[in-house]
């Protein structure tokens, strides 16, 4: 039994093994992305006045039971599966290279995450702002709007990633709980609560979108925040618990399938990572 160093894992054939990366992500994207899309096409519609948000997510939901090739083809979904894919994708694919040169992955991993979400995301939500406002026209997206959406991103990255080991740490301390508790309570539990930071520029980017100069009479950024908050917080809530919770399972049980079956194919020892 060959011993490790504690980030190296069994030779696998990089090229193969990035495959097997890649196709994991298109996977768990394609877990999440139906009902991401659901409630992120309902909040950009209602931000916009297009529709109301509880309408239009029992239509979401009634297209994809009555018509799932049409709601499978719609750019909505497609769009929400590339941003998912191609972050699962990134993420899973700098974690393969550094296991196969033994390096920690921490920092690499996040970075690399961060920048192809928050990119992903802001390319997707230019163009959810675009087909689903009310004058059905492209508009130019100020740039403080991608600003709104790329720190709304930032905030959910370092959410999903960075802070819930250290939250689980400090939970475990305090409590006694076990580590499976607490890690799994945080990698739940803080993406969802980062939203109630983050709804509020996610809602100005959209309102600057739809609204670039606030007529006379009308309700005020601020007013319109408000108004909108509680909805739209629970509704990102709603899309963020499957995208960084069923997803993430998701991934990692493909991911040690598709290790399993290069370990098998390759004819690799087993090793232990003592």
């Amino acid at each position: 039994m060959i011993s490790l160093h504690p980030h190296q894992q069994p030779e696998l054939p990089l090229l193969p093994n990035l495959g097997v990366q890649v196709v994991a992500g298109a996977l768990s994207a394609l877990s999440v992305a139906p009902a991401v899309s659901i409630v992120d096409k309902a909040i950009v519609s209602n931000a916009s006045g297009l529709e109301p948000l509880v309408p239009c997510l029992l239509n979401g939901v009634r297209t994809l039971l009555k018509n799932p090739v049409s709601f499978f083809k719609a750019p909505s979904f497609m769009l929400i599966w590339g941003v998912y894919g191609g972050t699962y994708a990134v993420a899973n694919s700098v974690q393969a290279i550094c296991d196969h040169r033994g390096y920690d992955p921490t920092y690499p991993k996040f970075a690399a995450s961060s920048c192809a979400n928050v990119s992903l995301s802001v390319l997707k939500d230019k163009a959810f702002a675009r087909m689903f406002s009310t004058s059905g026209e492209a508009k130019p997206m100020h740039p403080l709007s991608y600003g709104m959406f790329a720190g709304r991103d930032s905030l959910t990255i370092l959410a999903s990633f960075t802070l819930p080991p250290k939250l689980a740490k400090a939970a475990k301390e305090a409590t006694g709980l076990s580590d499976t508790m607490c890690e799994n309570t945080a990698q739940l539990v803080t993406p969802c609560a980062m939203q109630i930071l983050s709804t509020p520029g996610h809602l100005y980017g959209l309102d600057l979108y739809n609204r670039p100069v606030v007529e006379a009479g009308g309700p005020s950024r601020a007013a319109f925040i408000r108004r909108e908050y509680v909805k739209t917080c629970a509704a990102r809530m709603a899309r963020i618990f499957p995208a960084f919770g069923v997803g993430g399972v998701v991934n990692a049980n493909v991911r040690r399938l598709g290790k399993q079956w290069l370990l098998s194919t390759s004819g690799t020892p087993a090793v232990s990572a003592n």
